[in-house]
This record gives structure tokens, sequence and C-alpha cells, in this order.
């Protein structure tokens, strides 16, 4: 019994140091060009309606969504359902700079944390654009550890990526939803 207590001293042992050594700021940037006018590409993102046409995350979850408040301004807010319709979180338009940037705050059940989404954009030559996508995420101890451990921060990151994917087959002709179905062809 004597080795039981022991091994079990060294597992919490082992979690108070990997939860001092584990970083609870998870933060990455990620990009992707998009042949599309600056001021198309800002109302894909800015218009929740939109956005969740061309995210991974509604067909990757299996969930729906649905937007409140006024579309496409400061508050908007895209609300996440799980399959029985409840919902279980949001994401909010918290910033809007006219063909420069958006700012999200994203709240859900699960372990406390505080995400935050920017996407800046840049115009190019040729009516191109440049997203860059900045995540950051303030994740409380000792949740950190699990969230790392599972792969959740690599989920998030993976999804993020299809995100700009989708995005960009969004804004760019045949434009199209993340799962391909047409859309029209004049993206506003």
């Amino acid at each position: 019994m004597e080795w039981f207590h022991f091994a079990l001293g060294a597992l919490g042992l082992g979690f108070v140091i990997a939860a001092g050594i584990t970083p609870r700021i998870v933060e990455y940037v990620e990009t992707q060009t998009i042949d599309a006018p600056v001021g198309n590409v800002y109302d894909a993102i800015r218009f929740q309606r939109d956005l969740m046409r061309w995210s991974a995350w509604p067909s990757t979850t299996g969930t729906d969504c649905r937007v409140e408040n006024s579309d496409g301004e400061i508050g908007a807010r895209t609300v996440f359902l799980d399959k029985k319709g409840r919902q279980f979180g949001f994401q909010e338009v918290t910033r809007l700079e006219r063909d420069r940037g958006i700012e999200f705050t994203l709240e859900s059940k699960g372990p406390p944390h505080k995400p935050t989404l920017n996407l800046y954009l840049a115009p190019l030559e040729d009516k191109r654009t440049q997203v860059i996508l900045h995540f950051v995420n303030d994740i409380s101890p000792p949740f950190h550890v699990f969230l790392r451990s599972f792969g959740v921060v690599r989920w998030t990151r993976d999804m993020h990526r299809k995100d700009l994917d989708g995005l960009k087959r969004f804004c760019e002709p045949p434009h199209e939803t993340y799962t391909g179905i047409p859309v029209r062809t004049e993206v506003t």
C-alpha cells in the first residue's frame, strides 16, 4: 500500500510541476491571401450570417448557430447551439475597423478561459487582401495543462486554419461555403 501512496504523491508532484511550467497563454498567428478586394473580405467576416457559411465550425462540430443583435455591427453575436438546440457559447464582435480589422471575444461552457480573435486585413495589389488571424487565449490553471495535453489547443489552431481556407473559398470565385455549396457571385 505504501507504493500506492508514493505513486500517488509522485503523480501529484508531477502535475504541480507540469502546471507550473506549462504556459497558460495560447497565442498564434495564421495568414491567408485572398484574391478579393478588402471590402468584400471585411464584410464576409463582420456579417455573422456569412461567417457561419465559410467557417469550419458548424460542419466540423455538427452544431448549429444563430445570429443575435444587429448583424455586421459591434455587439453582433453568433450563438453556438448543441444538437438539442441549447446554447453553449457565443462569439461577439467587439471591435470593427472598416476594411482593417475585426475583433471577436468568445465565451463557452467549460474551463475558465478568455479567448480573443482578431482578424487584421491588409489590401494588396490587384485587389487582393491579406488576412492575419491573431488568436490569444488565457486559460486558467490547472485547466491549461489538460487543454494542451488532450490536443484542444492544436484542434483550435487547425480549426482556425480551416476557417481561413473557408473564407478564401467564400470570397473568391466560384464563391462557395465551407462545405462547397455555391453562394451568390457578388459577395458583400
